[in-house]
């Protein structure tokens, strides 16, 4: 008598983490963060739960590694807009362009999506956020102490204070954007915004 083969169960248990966080990430990126649940993004990267679970510790540090995957991946561009040390004007225009024009930046940036939703991440995954946070601020007020230090920034404020307007004034353009707002329109707003930064 023939045996006969036993079906397999469930999907195959090898992960290729690297697939699952893009996939993940391109998937935070489209929509809200919090209108993707985990088993949407492992019926999008075609992988097991309990794979991924194996793989990442759970649904919370697999959040915080797309979130360094995504820093690492495309918010590296800031970083480096500002470290060509351009003069003011080159590097606002920089980031003026990021924020308005970049097509990848069409539905808003992941980050800042998590951000405004932190409430509702676990401990990792808030960690990175403002770890991320931290380090954005930090490398736009030390540009901005360098363009004070050449005298080439307006006004009294301290590069601190300026760090952070600069952060939450791309944050504000980045979801304004996602929203579907005239990216004209976010762009005059913003550009009159960085009018702060600029002596006349």
């Amino acid at each position: 008598m023939n045996e006969s083969r036993k079906p397999k169960r469930g999907r195959p248990q090898k992960l290729d983490a690297d697939k699952t966080l893009s996939v993940a990430m391109h998937a935070y990126w489209k929509d809200d963060p919090a209108d993707v649940s985990l088993n949407a993004v492992c019926t999008l990267a075609d992988v097991s739960k309990p794979a991924l679970y194996r793989q990442f510790g759970g649904e919370d540090p697999f959040v915080a590694a797309v979130l360094e995957k995504y820093a690492q991946t495309v918010l590296s561009e800031i970083f480096e807009i500002l470290q060509r040390k351009a003069p003011l004007q080159e590097t606002l225009d920089a980031l003026i362009h990021f924020a308005t024009k970049d097509p990848k930046m069409e539905t808003g940036c992941v980050f800042y999506k998590m951000r405004a939703g932190k409430h509702r991440l676990g401990p990792k995954s808030r960690a990175v956020v403002e770890n991320i946070t931290s380090a954005a601020i930090n490398a736009f007020e030390s540009y901005l102490v360098e363009c004070r230090d050449i005298g080439a920034l307006a006004g009294s404020q301290t590069p601190e204070l300026l760090a952070q307007y600069l952060f939450e004034q791309i944050g504000l353009a980045l979801t304004q954007r996602a929203a579907g707002e005239d990216p004209a329109q976010i762009r005059a707003v913003l550009t009159l915004a960085f009018a702060v930064f600029r002596k006349t």
